[in-house]
Parts: structure tokens; C-alpha cells; sequence
């Protein structure tokens, strides 16, 4: 699989997801981390049938972009209908839920700004994650949190497009 999945900083080199907005792919899981880079992150998530992602409020930016199946977002107390093709964007600190309401599962990436989860998370059920964030060891790491100013100063992100790698 593409991306960078390890717990250190991204490569400078292209990541490409062939055929990831695709109407229906099928992961499998509720939740996996494609990618994590210094400043966002890649999720691929499939709501089962009759689940919902859980009512939460995060520290960081999401936009969720809906690929497959039907449901219902609740974003700072406002309902919207969503379906494929539909885009959600939730401020950080404002409170969010997102509940299946078709016969298919609710298929969507998200991306966090900055990262939320570890890099090489795989969570198989809703259940299986909230016992991760619990536990602390789906914490998005150090790395990916830090300020521009600091990555800049340890050489991870040049103007001049050139790294020793």
C-alpha cells in the first residue's frame, strides 16, 4: 500500500492512491491510516450498516469526502443528509457525528490536519478504536504536530525543493 505508514516524517516523493475515490471499494475495516504527513492525514473509513463514527470533538481540522453509501452528519448541532460525492468539513473543536442510515456501509476518506491517528493504525471496528484512543496508543505522533518554524529549522521541509535522501 502507498503512503507512509511508519512513525517517522514522509519521504519528499510522490504518494499516488490509484482509484481511492473510487464509488465502492470495499476496506473492510472501520478504520485505516493511509498516509501521515507532516501536516495531514490520510483515513480510509467504512461505516458498517446501522453504525455511526461516534459523537467526538478533535483538536485538528477533518474533511470527510463520502464515496459510497448514504448516512446522516451532525456537525455543532446541524443535520445534513450526505450520499457519495458529498464533502463535510468539521472546524477543529466543534463537536461531530456521522451515522449510516443506508443498506450499504458508508464509505469515506478523511483527512485531519494535522495528523489525529498513529500512522500504522488499522482499526477492524468502531469498538477496536475507541479502545485505542483510550488506551493512548492511537495518539498521531510527535513528529506530525510540530510548528512549520521547527520543521523548517530541522531541514524536513525546504523552500529550495532539495534533500539528501
Amino acid at each position: 500500500m502507498p503512503g507512509n505508514r511508519e512513525n517517522h516524517p514522509p519521504k519528499h516523493e510522490m504518494v499516488h492512491f490509484k482509484g481511492l475515490m473510487s464509488e465502492v471499494r470495499r476496506f473492510g475495516d472501520f478504520r485505516t491510516v493511509l498516509h501521515t504527513g507532516l501536516y495531514s492525514q490520510i483515513v480510509a473509513m467504512e461505516i458498517p450498516v446501522g453504525g455511526d463514527i461516534g459523537d467526538e470533538v478533535h483538536t485538528v481540522d477533518q474533511i470527510l469526502l463520502f464515496t459510497s453509501g448514504k448516512g446522516l452528519a451532525t456537525v455543532a448541532g446541524k443535520d445534513q443528509e450526505i450520499k457519495a460525492s458529498d464533502v463535510v468539513v468539521v472546524p477543529a473543536g466543534t463537536q461531530h457525528q456521522f451515522v449510516n442510515k443506508g443498506d450499504t456501509p458508508l464509505e469515506l476518506i478523511t483527512i485531519y490536519s494535522p495528523a489525529e491517528h498513529f500512522p500504522s493504525s488499522v482499526h477492524k471496528t468502531k469498538e477496536e478504536g475507541d479502545k485505542a484512543e483510550e488506551e493512548g496508543v492511537d495518539e498521531a505522533p510527535v513528529w506530525s504536530r510540530r510548528p512549520k518554524k521547527e520543521n523548517e529549522q530541522e531541514g524536513l521541509v525546504k523552500l529550495s525543493g532539495k534533500y539528501d535522501e
